[in-house]
């Protein structure tokens, strides 16, 4: 459902609105897509909380599950929530505002519009992709990794190339339940352990690659513990 509102009586702008999106891939056995619709959320609090005047005034983020595209023998690709926050589709919709300082104000207009965008697609800035990851084994978390969206043969093989990532505001339910049909240890592994991948280095500075080594079930979906 999209909405959008403000309370008026205490300055506390508020937009909320579902969001689509989809994956689409080249295959050795054809175009393959998968979609996801979340539910995104920006809110400006008023000053009396002592957030609304600081550089963190804007307050969001984005629920719900990640993009699942089934590559078809076994295989899959995944556009998590990491990285896909409740401005993408923001800077999806209006790119010409991409490195613009706005007062939040000035920004007010173009999240009356967004939300008013029910039906309407756009492509996802390269810039702004969320991560994308691939399992060597679906049934093995910690084979989890990396796929860069500009060469998938790397992670895949020959033949898989990424088409493109659209997103839409839509009037559309959130999805549930597709992630955790394809990955069914995802909430036991988050109960066991905080990563997927057991044991990362203690420190930050020591990974090889942050994103992976770290990574949650949380990005997959943010449901998984209601």
């Amino acid at each position: 459902m999209t909405l959008a509102g403000c309370d008026l009586l205490f300055d506390f702008p508020e937009w909320r609105w579902h969001q689509k999106l989809t994956v689409s891939v080249m295959t050795t056995g054809g175009m393959k897509s998968g979609s996801s619709v979340t539910s995104a959320r920006i809110e400006f609090p008023p000053k009396w909380t002592g957030v609304g005047d600081t550089a963190g005034m804007q307050r969001g983020g984005v629920s719900g599950e990640a993009v699942v595209v089934d590559l078809g023998e076994g295989r899959y690709l995944f556009a998590l929530l990491q990285g896909y926050t409740e401005w993408t589709a923001y800077t999806a919709f209006f790119p010409e505002l991409e490195g613009k300082a706005l007062l939040k104000e000035e920004m007010f207009p173009y999240l009356d519009r967004l939300v008013a965008s029910t039906g309407q697609s756009r492509d996802v800035p390269r810039k702004h992709y969320p991560l994308l990851v691939t399992f060597g084994d679906i049934g093995d978390p910690a084979t989890v990794r990396r796929v860069d969206p500009g060469n998938l043969a790397a992670s895949l093989g020959p033949g898989y190339l990424l088409n493109a990532i659209t997103l839409s505001v839509t009037d559309e339910p959130m999805t549930e339940g597709r992630v955790e049909k394809v990955l069914g240890w995802l909430t036991a592994i988050g109960r066991e352990r905080p990563t997927l991948i057991p044991n990362p280095p203690r420190l930050r500075e020591n990974a090889t690659d942050p994103d992976i080594q770290y990574l949650t079930p949380r990005p997959f979906s943010t449901e998984l513990y209601k």
